[in-house]
């Protein structure tokens, strides 16, 4: 099992990925306080965060690379409901609930992954009642994202929802820029986002790089033509 140890855990206030992170709409003073109480660890790729049916410890934040989180069936079969990027807390949801773990999470990659546990929380929310909207905030966005999800996987076509996750997973760096880029995202782990087979996703994106919408290399995907992706993926409806 992965230690969390505090020399590990990044400094908020230099961290690139600030701008985007759950702390920094904390207000200042929390933000101190909230950047002192984390623990941290580096993961490696596919290294378990949590298993499902485990009892809640506390919250995390994904503070470098990216967290899945997602159920496997008995064939080993995965379907991801959500993948998690810095700045974004997640095991939340079970916490709060006070029940076991409905899914599982791994690395995706190499990852750097902010824990803080429930006693340390609890005491933190009530020096800190403030923070109790933004995590409201947090949740009911998250519901939301879920419908919207159900919604798609009733009623958009196939080549819409790869779209949709290309969208998502375009890298933090590259983002708003003239070259939009998608690093580490394997065909499978797209199916596993979508619900799709692995054989339409793999039709999709050779479709969309035969119209030069995007171009797959390597370890990465460029996107071509963001605008037609945007208008695929029903975005811009």
């Amino acid at each position: 099992m992965t230690s969390f140890t505090k020399t590990a855990a990044p400094d908020c206030f230099s961290c690139k990925f600030k701008p985007t992170c759950f702390a920094d709409r904390l207000e200042p003073p929390a933000q101190k306080v909230w950047n002192n109480i984390r623990l941290a660890a580096v993961f490696s790729a596919n290294q378990e965060v949590y298993s499902e049916s485990h009892k809640p410890e506390g919250i995390y934040v994904v503070c470098n690379g990216r967290a899945k989180i997602f159920t496997a069936d008995a064939r080993g079969q995965q379907l991801i409901t959500w993948i998690r990027h810095p700045g974004e807390i997640f095991g939340h949801i079970a916490l709060f609930s006070r029940n076991d773990y409905l899914c599982n999470s791994r690395a995706m990659g190499q990852t750097t992954i902010s824990f803080i546990n429930t006693k340390t929380l609890n005491k933190f929310l009530s020096t800190f009642p403030k923070t109790y909207p933004l995590l409201l905030h947090t949740i009911s966005n998250e519901i939301r994202g879920i419908q919207l999800k159900l919604k798609d996987t009733a009623y958009k076509p196939a080549k819409s929802k790869v779209a949709m996750a290309l969208i998502k997973a375009i890298s933090y760096k590259s983002k708003n820029t003239p070259a939009p880029a998608i690093h580490g995202l394997k065909r499978t782990e797209i199916a596993e986002i979508t619900g799709l087979a692995l054989e339409t996703v793999v039709r999709a994106l050779a479709e969309l790089e035969k119209k030069k919408v995007i171009k797959r290399e390597a370890k990465a995907i460029k996107i071509l033509d963001y605008h037609s992706l945007m208008k695929l993926s029903g975005a811009m409806d």
